[in-house]
């Protein structure tokens, strides 16, 4: 049976038993699920029903909210009593164990290493989850999980790094392994893109220097001028150097 029949079935039970405020909600949920069905000109799918009832409880939780802000308890109940109806239309809320294994098997499969790939992240866990928890609760774990596998890295990295028989792996309880490699090849890349940087004003520093000799009739002058040109050519070639040596050390990780 699908969930548009249940609710239909659901309407006429509360009928019969002369349900009002259970019949009352579920009149306003099929009013909103068939204006969906005009708008989009063909039947719903089991998920867009499943959105719109997610939607519904959404604003109800945010009328709850006001509601006890302003002190007005029995429009919070009234509203409490329906959210409590639609609730029973959701996927049943996944136990703190499962929701936790789904959501690090999810950010696994998105490559997320850090809480800068939060979004990323939160697409794929949002999908595995298929509404069978809050979005708040999700977010905090997904959270949660990206700063674990940070602090297992460094404390792989710097207290422990003989604890693991695996080179490159990190072994968190809560987590299981995983590789840490992936951190060091980010780290090295943007140590690279610095040395670049490092070179470029390099450049810059030989090419002041060149212009301050032709430029100036000073004897000290020129003397800072040639040290600004030996420096700059000093400075580049140690860039360059190290820039080579982490592009072999990339070259290896990969």
């Amino acid at each position: 049976m699908s969930l548009l029949e249940q609710i239909g079935n659901d309407m006429k039970e509360a009928m019969k038993a002369k349900q009002e405020a259970t019949l009352s909600t579920l009149r306003m949920l099929k009013s909103a699920l068939k204006n969906k069905q005009i708008d989009l000109m063909r039947d719903l799918t089991e998920e867009e029903v499943v959105d719109m009832i997610k939607s519904q409880v959404k604003q109800l939780k945010d009328a709850i909210e006001q509601f006890n802000a302003g002190g007005r308890s029995d429009l919070a109940e009234g509203n409490l009593k329906e959210l409590e109806v639609l609730k029973g239309y959701l996927p049943a809320e996944l136990p703190d164990v499962e929701l936790e294994a789904v959501v690090t098997e999810a950010i696994a499969q998105s490559g997320a290493v850090s809480k800068a790939d939060m979004g990323k992240a939160m697409g794929f866990v949002m999908k595995a989850v298929a509404g069978r928890a809050d979005g708040g609760r999700v977010k905090s774990l997904v959270e949660k999980i990206l700063g674990v596998f940070v602090f297992g890295f460094l404390v792989n990295m710097f207290v422990v790094p003989s604890a693991h028989a695996e080179i490159g792996m990190v072994v968190i309880p809560e987590l299981g392994s995983f590789s840490y490699l992936p951190y060091i090849e980010m780290g090295i890349r943007l140590i690279r893109v610095m040395f670049l940087f490092a070179g470029l004003f390099s450049i810059i520093e030989i090419i002041r220097g060149g212009v301050e000799i032709t430029t100036t009739s000073r004897d000290d002058g020129k003397g800072k001028a040639e040290h600004k040109i030996i420096g700059g050519f000093l400075n580049t070639g140690i860039v360059v150097a190290l820039f080579c040596v982490t592009t072999v050390v990339l070259n290896q990780l990969s």
